[in-house]
């Protein structure tokens, strides 16, 4: 979890939830490459610091070094934008930077009242869905 992320769920309740512990610092039990080599990462909102840095391959707090270390592993990664809708202009630069490497997929999002919001929660599990059929080895 981001700080962000944290300040409006606690950790302990998304640990509860999941029944999963909650990354929210690296340690020594290097995290970024345990979780590096999942089906699938999804990051869902995906800001555009978190979309910036993975463009440019900065690894700086645990969520851009776990997308870079999967990455590295050719896990799927899907981003689902969700930011104001100037923020999402000044970042298509790095989107397509993104798309134009291979390294990630990204859901459009829903354009409405100035804002990239969220797809529809259909849109999202389908294609995480299919990507994840599509990179099964046998």
């Amino acid at each position: 979890m981001s700080e962000a992320a944290c300040e409006l769920i606690h950790p302990n309740s998304m640990e509860f939830a999941t029944g999963h512990e909650v990354v929210t610092k690296l340690t020594g039990d290097i995290e970024h490459v345990k979780y590096s080599q999942e089906d699938l990462i999804l990051v869902a909102p995906a800001t555009a610091n978190t979309i910036s840095k993975f463009a440019y391959k900065i690894a700086d707090n645990p969520i851009s070094t776990l997308l870079i270390t999967a990455y590295g592993h050719d896990t799927p990664i899907i981003f689902v934008p969700s930011m104001h809708d100037s923020m999402y202009k000044a970042i298509k630069p790095n989107i397509d930077k993104i798309k134009e490497e291979g390294s990630a997929i990204f859901i459009r999002p829903r354009m409405d009242e100035g804002k990239a919001k969220f797809p529809s929660k259909e849109d999202i599990v389908l294609e995480a869905l299919r990507t994840i059929n599509l990179n099964k080895k046998d």
